[in-house]
């Protein structure tokens, strides 16, 4: 069952993220978490975000601003690397309503964020090593770093290009840190496949195609799917 749904989740998440830069990620990491095995969880979505991310860093690189990439990479693979010592595979009795919780804090800020917000360049070295532990303890960070791009310096493109290669290094930290923990991605293998098939072709159908759709109903669509998500997730760890 698995194995014929994620690759359509995967498929759904990639467009959403090639169209709108984010969402994406939360989508997936919701579904696994559903799904899967806590301990399967975050290396498996890192390893499709790495591809999902490095595609879209790929079609926009000319718009990268690798001042804000070298402000916030290195304290995330600190963070990266201490969060590793915190990470227990499946004793993990909170990981899924910690993750419902994430998704309804995620759908709250993206409704009442404040419209017009320049953060300091500094904070991104600091937003850093947040990022950096919840790419290993939660598996998403998009959210979170989104609110670091709330700047009128930046343009669309420029925001989008940059969260995707910042991510894209926070999920490639992943596979020598879930090495290093035992996690064998070899045994993942027949699911990863698909899985890396439908993350391109979602990517490939949300640069052309997604923004096209009406963008007011099409969001609250989005928010609605993640707060019915993020309840499931929160009951299945109550129960």
């Amino acid at each position: 069952m698995d194995g014929a749904v994620l690759p359509l989740i995967v498929l759904v998440a990639a467009t959403v993220s090639g169209a709108v830069g984010m969402g994406g990620g939360t989508i997936l990491v919701a579904t696994m978490a559903w799904m899967l095995p806590p301990a399967q969880v975050v290396p498996l979505h890192g390893a499709v975000q790495s591809l999902s991310n490095s595609s879209r860093g790929l079609m926009l690189w000319r718009h990268v601003r690798w001042s804000l990439v070298g402000s916030y990479v290195p304290l995330q693979l600190v963070g990266v690397v201490i969060a590793t010592q915190f990470y227990r595979g499946d004793d993990l009795e909170w990981f899924r309503p910690a993750i419902g919780f994430f998704v309804w804090v995620a759908v709250a800020w993206d409704v009442f964020r404040p419209k017009h917000l320049d953060v300091p360049r500094g904070i991104f070295a600091l937003a850093g090593f947040g990022g950096g532990l919840l790419t290993i303890l939660v598996g998403v960070t998009g959210p979170y770093l989104a609110a670091f791009f709330l700047r009128d310096d930046l343009d669309k493109e420029q925001i989008v290009a940059t969260k995707a290669v910042i991510q894209m290094i926070g999920h490639l930290a992943k596979f020598p840190a879930f090495l290093a923990l035992g996690f064998s991605y070899g045994d993942h293998v027949s699911l990863l496949i698909p899985l890396v098939i439908a993350s391109i072709a979602g990517t490939w159908i949300g640069t052309r195609l997604l923004k096209r759709l009406p963008a007011v109903g099409f969001r609250w669509a989005f928010r609605a799917v993640l707060l019915l998500i993020g309840a499931r997730l929160a009951l299945d760890g109550l129960v």
